[in-house]
């Protein structure tokens, strides 16, 4: 099946099923701004959800961080949640990204709190998501020395 859809959609979905935008490109077949035309039926499109070990301690960076500092609230990944996937995604994109990309990560957290029915303050999210950032500079820079 082609559809055309915003971009943003496409990126959603790779998140929620643990894909990188690298990964699924070949399938699309058509960029027009921000509106893509995408074929799903595409060996790259990302329609199932990726098999995703827990994140390993050795691993770093902001998805890890926010992971470890929502566990303190009490607050950890379940089975059919996509915060494994959207921590990969973080990690793998690296701090300058999530940096620029805030907004989109805020929103990742308002959805899986709305979710599990849990109250939200976009302050508080945001100061957690710039406290992960932070850990996350901070580790990077003890493995750069």
């Amino acid at each position: 099946m082609i559809i055309t859809t915003h971009k943003k959609y496409l990126i959603l979905r790779c998140a929620e099923r643990g894909y990188s935008l690298d990964e699924v490109m070949p399938c699309v077949i058509q960029v027009d701004g921000d509106m893509w035309t995408i074929d799903t039926d595409h060996a790259n499109y990302p329609r199932a959800t990726k098999i995703l070990n827990n994140i390993q301690t050795e691993d770093y960076g902001v998805g890890t961080e926010l992971k470890k500092i929502l566990k303190m609230i009490g607050i950890t990944a379940s089975p059919t949640c996509s915060c494994n996937a959207r921590a990969k995604i973080m990690n793998e994109n690296g701090i300058k990204w999530c940096e620029e990309n805030i907004y989109t990560i805020l929103g990742w957290l308002k959805e899986e709190a709305n979710k599990r029915n849990l109250p939200f303050s976009s302050y508080l999210a945001t100061s957690l998501i710039n406290l992960a950032i932070k850990k996350a500079k901070k580790t990077q820079n003890k493995q750069n020395a």
